[in-house]
């Protein structure tokens, strides 16, 4: 009772900062139901269902229209962005597919569920407006991945030697799981790098806990994808922490491995089995593969779509029965198989249009490490680092959605969000770092400014 006490004070207590002092605690509000998810734990048993997400974004919308004046209001609206209007198409298109989706019912929740992405898409763009507000937003990420990481180590709900049940809807499978923690890893690796005093211990002590749920989620694509993640910290981190960042690395290295069992191990040393074809291939790996290849007779039938969870609605016409799974108590008739992809499900599911869209979305975000990478190598402001975070956290997303379905996961809507945001305060960090050494004189100056222009414009 105690606990949920104390969940209900902090709640409201941040949306009433929310409303008196900055929209940004209600974000944070909005986040925190994300990571605790009261109708997920025992405390809240007795507590009202306040639909909490969208009770605390409902609130922070309204402290944005109030604090509006004190906001930033000369940056560029957020369906400007790139993302955001590549996201509107999506969510119109959603809406478009449900005049012909095969699970209509489903469908329309989807389209449900990403017209609500887009809100917390706004929010996030909108309240990051400085480098202080999207290092802040990338604590409270870590924070919260650091309490699913405590939950992680005192839980006991294991199947199949891998943990199952720790987060709320969207990340209570482990293969979410350990995706959504490596989020929080590479946020907390380029934050412990870039930031200095009790953020940076912070990060220290948050970073083994949030490893050791992964290790316990033991997922071969979230694994994966943190090895993408870490590939892309080292891509943008400013040279000047070069020795640090090693430091780091190999303190994280062996910090890892000390956290490994034999189970773990094991299974990652399985992953061979999930991208190559042999005679010893197991079941779950050669299931994966007549799903792909089915996935792909789906979509010439369905050029357009068959809407979400089409995949599993056309998977008894285009799979042998011996690959379809069906829920304990379910009758074999119910018996389907859910897309393991999630380029192909945007693909089978969406579309053409939706495959491009979501193809236009992964080259956004490898231009956007490109342009990172040059902007810290060309000694722009610290701040300019904290996109590293996002950025990497987008790779741990896309490579461990190869191997399991993340169309729908709204962390890659946060991190897009903050990518997105972050490249517009890049550009504005342009001119006063790069004005300070433009040679003096009239001339030089004139010449420098329109470099500045030219440059900052090439980063769009």
């Amino acid at each position: 009772m105690l606990t949920a006490l104390a969940f209900l004070a902090g709640f409201f207590a941040l949306l009433g900062l929310a409303l008196f002092r900055h929209p940004i605690f209600g974000l944070y509000a909005y986040m925190a139901t994300f990571y605790i998810h009261p109708p997920s734990r025992w405390w809240a048993q007795n507590l009202p269902d306040l639909r909490w997400a969208f009770l605390s974004a409902g609130v922070t919308l309204l402290a944005i229209f109030i604090h509006r004046s004190r906001l930033h209001q000369g940056r560029a609206a957020w369906y400007a962005s790139v993302p955001g209007a590549l996201l509107i198409v999506f969510v119109a298109w959603f809406w478009v597919q449900s005049l012909w989706a095969l699970d209509a019912e489903t469908h329309r929740e989807a389209a449900v569920q990403f017209t609500k992405y887009l809100v917390a898409f706004y929010l996030i763009y909108r309240l990051a407006e400085t480098p202080a507000r999207l290092r802040d937003i990338l604590l409270v990420h870590v924070a919260g991945c650091m309490y699913l990481g405590i939950l992680a180590l005192m839980a006991d709900n294991f199947v199949g030697g891998r943990l199952n049940g720790v987060g709320g809807p969207g990340i209570d499978d482990a293969n979410s799981l350990g995706m959504f923690l490596g989020t929080g890893a590479v946020a907390a690796g380029i934050l412990v790098l870039v930031e200095r005093g009790w953020r940076q211990i912070f990060c220290i002590v948050a970073a083994p806990m949030i490893v050791n749920g992964i290790v316990l989620a033991a997922s071969r694509g979230a694994f994966l994808g943190v090895l993408a993640g870490a590939l892309v910290l080292f891509l943008v981190k400013p040279p000047k922490y070069r020795s640090l960042f090693w430091a780091f690395a190999i303190a994280g290295t062996i910090g890892t491995v000390s956290l490994m069992d034999q189970r773990f191990i094991d299974r990652m040393l399985s992953i061979t089995d999930a991208v190559e074809r042999t005679e010893e291939i197991d079941a779950s790996a050669q299931s994966r593969w007549e799903l792909k290849a089915a996935q792909l007779r789906m979509f010439v039938e369905y050029p357009f779509g068959s809407g979400h969870k089409g995949t599993a609605v056309l998977s008894p016409r285009f799979l042998d029965a011996k690959w379809l799974t069906h829920r304990p108590g379910e009758d074999e008739s119910a018996a389907a198989r859910a897309s393991h992809n999630t380029f192909l499900t945007a693909l089978v599911e969406q579309g053409i249009p939706g495959a491009v869209i979501y193809l236009s979305l992964v080259g956004w975000g490898v231009l956007a490490v490109l342009r990172l990478r040059r902007a810290v190598r060309a000694g722009w402001p610290r701040e300019t680092a904290y996109g590293g975070a996002p950025a990497a956290a987008l790779a741990v997303v896309l490579i461990a959605g190869v191997f399991t379905d993340y169309l729908m996961a709204e962390v890659q809507i946060w991190m897009l969000a903050l990518l997105a945001a972050h490249r517009l305060l890049a550009r504005g960090a342009v001119v006063p770092a790069v004005a300070s050494a433009v040679p003096a004189g009239p001339a030089a100056a004139t010449r420098g400014g329109h470099a500045i222009a030219r440059r900052a414009a090439s980063e769009r």
